[in-house]
Order: C-alpha cells, then sequence, then structure tokens
C-alpha cells in the first residue's frame, strides 16, 4: 500500500518492537499517550522478511474503556490526535461489514473480477439503506436485523411494511380462490 502513496493505520501486536525509534511530544491529559517514529522489525518470523522498510510511526493511545492500544501508521505528518480518531472511526465500518455479512449473507464474493465484486458490494449497501429507509420511516424499535428477517420472510407477500412489523396487527382477510388466481389469456 504505502508503494502505491497509501496511508494505513492499523494495530501492532504487543510483541513487535520498533527499533531506531525518535519518540515525539505528547500532550498530556488527552489519549495519546506515546508517539514515535522509528522502524519495523527486518523479520515479522524466522523465515518471514517484512516487506516495509520505511520509517513508520507508533501511537499509544487509551481508548474510551481504559485500554491501552498500540497503532502504526505510515502517516509521518498528521497530527497524534488525527489518527486515532482515524482508527476510530475505521471500528464503524468494520461493525458495518459485520453487520453486510450476518444479515445479508455474504460471506463471500460471488465472482472474481473487481466489477463483479463491486456490484455485489454496491447491491449490499442498497440493501443495508433500504433496511434503514423501513427503520426511519416506520419510526420502529425493532432493530436492522430484525426488519431485514421480516423482510426476507414476508418476499412475496402484498402487505404494508407496517403491518409486517407489528405482530398485533391481524393479516387482511384473504380473497377467495377463483378471485385471487390470476387469468392468464393464452389463446383465443
Amino acid at each position: 500500500m504505502a508503494a502505491h502513496g497509501c496511508s494505513f493505520v492499523t494495530r501492532l501486536k504487543a510483541n513487535t518492537v520498533l527499533r531506531d525509534t525518535e519518540p515525539r511530544a505528547v500532550v498530556p491529559g488527552g489519549s495519546v499517550l506515546a508517539d514515535q517514529v522509528g522502524y519495523l522489525p527486518e523479520r515479522l518470523a524466522s523465515n518471514r522478511h517484512n516487506p516495509f522498510d520505511q520509517k513508520g510511526r507508533e501511537i499509544v493511545i487509551r481508548i474510551d474503556n481504559g485500554k491501552v492500544l498500540r497503532l502504526f501508521t505510515n502517516d509521518l505528518l498528521s497530527p497524534a490526535e488525527e489518527i486515532a480518531a482515524l482508527y476510530k472511526e475505521r471500528w464503524q465500518i468494520e461493525l458495518f461489514f459485520k453487520w453486510v455479512k450476518q444479515n445479508l449473507r455474504i460471506s463471500k464474493f460471488l465472482g472474481t473480477s473487481e466489477n463483479a465484486i463491486r456490484a455485489q458490494i454496491a447491491v449490499a449497501f442498497i440493501a443495508y439503506l433500504l433496511v434503514r429507509l423501513v427503520q426511519t420511516a416506520q419510526q420502529t424499535v425493532h432493530a436492522a436485523s430484525i426488519v431485514l428477517a421480516v423482510i426476507r420472510a414476508h418476499l412475496f407477500v402484498r402487505r404494508p411494511i407496517a403491518a409486517m412489523l407489528d405482530p398485533r396487527q391481524p393479516p387482511p382477510p384473504r380473497q377467495s380462490a377463483p378471485a385471487a388466481q390470476l387469468m392468464l389469456p393464452i389463446s383465443n
């Protein structure tokens, strides 16, 4: 990623120690506990060479629940607080993709081309937004997974969504068989 000019932020393992470090100043009393620039170890394991040989930055932060995280980035210019906030926002994306995998049942990609993957992700986004739209329009207290389950169970039922989400409303009366059946004129 760095070779293509991309910035990244990731967590460091507890046993990863930077070498040739240069400490940076941090604001006392903030969520950033330490900030230093250095190099990752040359080997990730005894048989695996580390492909990232550029300077990187370790930022140690304390999150809301008191846990201490070690972040690593190749962004040497941005403030440490901004990088910590970026990592925090990343969690919302992780939760979204977890929800997509669990509720929209996308556990693997159906195609292998870039276009097929983009299309499948776009369809997942559209389905997610439609479920959220139903939640907002119906002012329902149901979780998105419940709304999705109700829609999935009643996919071919012609009934208002509000009625499907409220179990106290009885279903509409069924028409008699001849009136409910569609007639297709096949021949004269």
